[in-house]
């Protein structure tokens, strides 16, 4: 049975065309077949009923298989129809999904702007002695989502997910091929690593049970773990994926 068995998933509205139409045609053939086989004992040999009474019921039972027939034909007409409307709104679900991702991605600032908040924060946290943080995520999509869009829409949704588990008062900014970071003033290393276990939590929930993409969190503290805020971005910047160095040493030439 593996000749039967084995459907190429490309090919399923092909072949549910194909059921669909086999079971039209049988109902036909084994309706007609009846009738045929019918006709003789309803006109020569009525037995149970009169000659009039057996027509009757015998032409009933044709006009009977022709609105089976009409009726399950225009149903499947209606399920095409509608199995097309909802093809087309998924597609343009999905459009108007990488569309809002990439706005979503626009919005967020980029390295230079994190560089000049950084320094900006770092001599705030200088003069009134408060610690300043740093957490950067690394982004990767699943292997099987190659897709330029389908890449957009899955960070847009992780970029949500972040979003919403920040304060107002943090920042996140957007650096390169899926590396992120958050700028978190005031708050010492023990709070920031509250703040990784809270977006760790959102992103695992946004990956989903297919697991859409994986990710990496990394906390960055002053004074703990950098004495200046070149060191700060230093850290930051060896934390990123190497494509997103080049791309960002580029983007400053």
């Amino acid at each position: 049975m593996r000749l039967f068995d084995s459907v190429d998933s490309a090919s399923v509205e092909k072949r549910e065309f194909q059921l669909a139409i086999l079971s039209l045609v049988s109902i036909v053939v084994l309706g007609a077949g009846l009738a045929i086989l019918m006709y003789p004992d309803v006109t020569t040999h009525p037995v149970y009923f009169s000659a009039r009474t057996t027509k009757i019921l015998f032409f009933g039972f044709c006009g009977l298989c022709l609105l089976l027939f009409g009726y399950l034909l225009d149903r499947q007409l209606v399920v095409r129809r509608l199995r097309r409307e909802v093809s087309t709104a998924q597609k343009r679900y999905s459009e108007l999904h990488v569309e809002a991702s990439q706005d979503l991605l626009k919005t967020l600032s980029g390295m230079s702007r994190f560089q000049d908040q950084l320094m900006m924060e770092y001599k705030r946290s200088v003069n009134c002695g408060e610690p300043l943080s740093v957490v950067v995520i690394r982004l990767k999509p699943a292997p099987g989502i190659e897709d330029p869009a389908d890449v957009t829409a899955t960070l847009g949704d992780a970029v949500m997910a972040i979003s919403r588990k920040l304060k107002p008062q943090d920042s996140l900014y957007n650096f390169l091929n899926g590396a992120f970071g958050i700028l978190l003033p005031g708050i010492n290393i023990q709070d920031a690593r509250l703040v990784a276990a809270r977006l760790s939590d959102g992103l695992n929930d946004a990956a989903g049970a297919v697991n859409r993409f994986t990710f990496d969190i990394k906390v960055l503290n002053y004074p703990q773990n950098a004495a200046t805020a070149y060191e700060m971005e230093a850290a930051v910047t060896s934390h990123l994926p190497e494509e997103s160095r080049v791309g960002i040493a580029r983007s400053q030439d």
